[in-house]
């Protein structure tokens, strides 16, 4: 269900990307003889890469946050086998009433994000080719 909430924003951005790709560089590459896969894989997605990017680092920000469709769905689940940070913030503070366990818990949420955020720019960013 994630993957279906996401995907309407996942096709917006990576329409946006396509678009931004100038026309010149498309006809060149079929000037230049390049097949369907060679023009993909040389010239469309190393100019889709900032974009790809972008909606790895979004879509990864987002799983994180999964909390609406474990609630519907699940409440935690079997055994809590469903039970993922963002919900165990919710029932910590409406089932236990705890809010400093709560607080504890969404500061933890929030690093751990931010440590798996800066490790994609770290480490996926150097693969990203930004055009000049």
């Amino acid at each position: 269900t994630t993957i279906w909430q996401n995907l309407g924003l996942s096709f917006i951005v990576m329409s946006s990307g396509l678009q931004a790709i100038p026309d010149e560089i498309n006809e060149a590459s079929q000037v230049d003889g390049a097949g369907p896969f060679r023009h993909f894989f040389r010239v469309t997605l190393p100019l889709l890469s900032p974009t790809v990017f972008f909606a790895v680092v979004v879509g990864s920000i987002v799983a994180f946050q999964t909390f609406g469709q474990i609630d519907l769905l699940t409440q935690g689940g079997p055994l809590d086998k469903t039970n993922v940070l963002t919900f165990a913030i919710y029932h910590t503070l409406r089932a236990d009433q705890n809010d400093g366990k709560a607080a504890v818990l969404a500061v933890a949420l929030f690093f751990v994000t931010l440590v798996l955020t800066v490790a994609q720019m770290r480490i996926l960013e150097r693969r990203v080719h930004y055009a000049r």
